[in-house]
């Protein structure tokens, strides 16, 4: 029985990127997707046959020094703005005639998801595309000080959009819990944190790559050279020193490296060698099998791609949620994290070194990547997102 399911989703692609092979199988099972998203997603989500209902995303992007936990909060309040500005209208008025049986969010985006299924009568299913929390770990209790007086306004603020519809303080709490009673974890669960804790509400499917391979296609020039991949993704690529310390890491030669620096964006003049290749853009679906190694900023999506080919990471941190991610990896003895004040040439070019060439880490890297592959993947996620639908459909 076809139903309409709506995808409320955090502009980022980290986040949403994950979404797009189970949003396709959902479309290829007879369903109806929607997502809720800025316009400029709108040709990736039409590839999948997904519909798209747009709002403007004013929101302002992280700053190029290191992010920290106040910096998150604050960016936090600006999410509200425009979830109770922007996307809480275009989506009552663009769902009016159509509202979703089931509507499928992050946490980014649960006060929007959360207000709405409750004046539509909608299911709902909370993903995470990063480490899950539950009530023995918990993401944000690992990044913000409860202490903190941005903490405290943003709880406040977070309230006081939630009291306009839910008069009971007690309620209003249960509305900000940061887990649902259906929850798909877009990752395995040997990578999560207190992983057993997690009961039958957690579904671990690991990373739902898409079924085809990218139209873009990369080689590396020669063989007998190992290949370092390095990207810092589309919200913190602003860090030009990063690159340059890449490219003064590598400047030897004895790898081949390929950067992905951002739109628009070039590595300044003397910093390029035959031995650093440098794109604004380039799928890491396209150089992670050729690599050896990723050096990147710590998002969940860039770990994924790097572990699902079996390469260890360099974590090289932007927020407080980056170090989180590389300190896992580290704990786990399947990456490196390296935070500014432990950050040079030198410092860089030896854990890239030490990952690249150690068998045990190799071989935990490996063990990785089988419990990630074994996961069950999109073809999962979307059992479990039909198993969340209501029994009977609407109309």
């Amino acid at each position: 029985m076809s139903r309409h399911v709506a995808f409320f989703i955090f502009p980022d692609y980290g986040h949403v990127n994950p979404t797009f092979e189970v949003a396709r199988l959902l479309v290829e099972r007879g369903h109806r997707v929607t997502y809720v998203l800025s316009p400029d997603y709108g040709p990736a989500v039409e590839a999948v046959g997904a519909s798209l209902l747009t709002f403007p995303a004013t929101r302002r992007r992280l700053s190029a020094a290191h992010v920290d936990a106040d910096q998150i909060t604050e960016l936090g309040l600006d999410i509200l703005g425009y979830t109770t500005g922007e996307v809480l209208p275009a989506a009552r008025a663009g769902f009016a005639a159509d509202p979703p049986d089931l509507i499928v969010y992050e946490f980014e985006s649960f006060v929007s998801a959360r207000i709405l299924a409750r004046e539509w009568g909608s299911a709902t299913l909370q993903f995470f595309p990063y480490l899950a929390s539950n009530e023995q770990w918990s993401l944000h209790a690992e990044i913000f000080d409860p202490d903190s007086p941005a903490v405290h306004h943003g709880v406040e603020e977070i309230l006081r959009v939630l009291a306009e519809v839910e008069p009971d303080p007690a309620a209003q709490w249960a509305m900000m819990a940061p887990q649902d009673t259906r929850n798909l974890v877009l990752l395995p669960r040997a990578l999560q944190p207190k992983g057993e804790t997690f009961d039958e509400r957690y579904t671990f499917v690991g990373h739902c790559l898409p079924a085809t391979p990218p139209a873009v296609t990369w080689s590396p020039p020669s063989p007998d050279v190992a290949v370092a991949l390095v990207s810092m993704g589309t919200e913190s690529n602003e860090r030009e020193h990063v690159f340059h310390m890449c490219a003064e890491a590598f400047a030897d030669g004895a790898w081949h490296v390929v950067m992905t620096l951002g739109r628009g964006k070039r590595l300044a003049a003397g910093l390029s060698a035959p031995s650093v290749e440098t794109h604004e853009w380039l799928p890491h679906l396209a150089v992670l099998p050729h690599a050896a190694v990723l050096v990147c900023h710590g998002g969940m999506g860039s770990i994924l791609e790097a572990l699902y080919f079996g390469r260890p990471v360099v974590v090289v941190p932007h927020t407080p949620e980056h170090l989180v991610n590389g300190r896992r990896l580290q704990e786990l003895g399947i990456g490196r994290v390296l935070p500014p004040d432990e950050l040079d040439s030198a410092s860089l070019r030896a854990a890239v070194d030490a990952l690249a060439h150690d068998p045990q880490t190799l071989r935990r890297v490996a063990a990785m990547q089988a419990a990630l592959r074994s996961g069950g993947g999109a073809a999962l996620a979307a059992d479990v997102v039909e198993q969340a639908l209501p029994a009977t459909a609407r109309g």
